[in-house]
């Protein structure tokens, strides 16, 4: 395995005119092709995981680069997208005597799952003196408002997840086994987008974008 999976490469001249920017974040930047948190380089110990998952022959890794500070805005992220062919699902369900209807075998047979991208960052903040005015002008009928905007925190964090199914005869075909039917309309997919992101993490998850991006 790369190394440089885990922590990047040590080259971080391109990036030192946005780290200085981000100076007092714990936002993470792109180094040596892949996603590595700035704060890493401070001289302190530091744990990252890289743990692989090989699915339909291709490889991706589930990414920790600092496996003791997720919770102060470290990233957990997917390398690359990883796919599940329904056909090896059914072969495996059948290997374990797990009895299915041909229905739900031809279903299974003609289908692929895959989990495209996953972000997630933690990056907790209290409320700015702008921020803590716009909120107590919403809450101005509390009585506790005082007192309840000095504990909200805000994440500034991102998080990303995207799944996608693919039919590759149809949905509605593949169920019903009426291929008149399936040739009228049918399903070919469908997918599922979970997004929270802040315009301060924007071009981190732009940048992720582009590294599930890269062969």
């Amino acid at each position: 395995m790369n190394p440089t999976l885990l922590v990047g490469t040590f080259d971080l001249s391109m990036e030192e005119p946005r780290m200085a920017n981000e100076s007092g974040t714990n936002l993470p930047v792109l180094s040596g092709g892949t996603l590595c948190p700035a704060t890493l380089f401070d001289g302190q110990t530091h744990f990252g995981v890289a743990v692989a998952v090989k699915a339909d022959g291709k490889e991706s890794y589930l990414m920790i680069p600092d496996a003791t500070n997720i919770t102060k805005g470290q990233p957990v992220y997917i390398t690359k997208p990883v796919t599940i062919k329904g056909e090896h699902l059914a072969a495996y369900l059948k290997s374990k005597n797990v009895s299915m209807p041909d229905e739900v075998k031809n279903f299974l047979n003609t289908t692929s799952i895959s989990c495209d991208a996953f972000y997630f960052s933690k990056n907790e903040r209290a409320l700015t003196d702008t921020e803590k005015a716009a909120w107590l002008a919403d809450h101005s009928g509390e009585n506790d408002k005082d007192t309840k905007v000095t504990t909200i925190k805000v994440d500034d964090g991102a998080f990303l997840m995207m799944f996608e199914l693919k039919f590759s005869e149809g949905l509605i075909g593949a169920l019903t086994g009426d291929a008149d039917l399936g040739n009228l309309f049918d399903i070919t997919g469908a997918s599922l987008r979970v997004l929270r992101c802040r315009d301060s993490s924007k071009k981190i998850l732009e940048e992720y974008a582009a590294l599930l991006g890269e062969e």
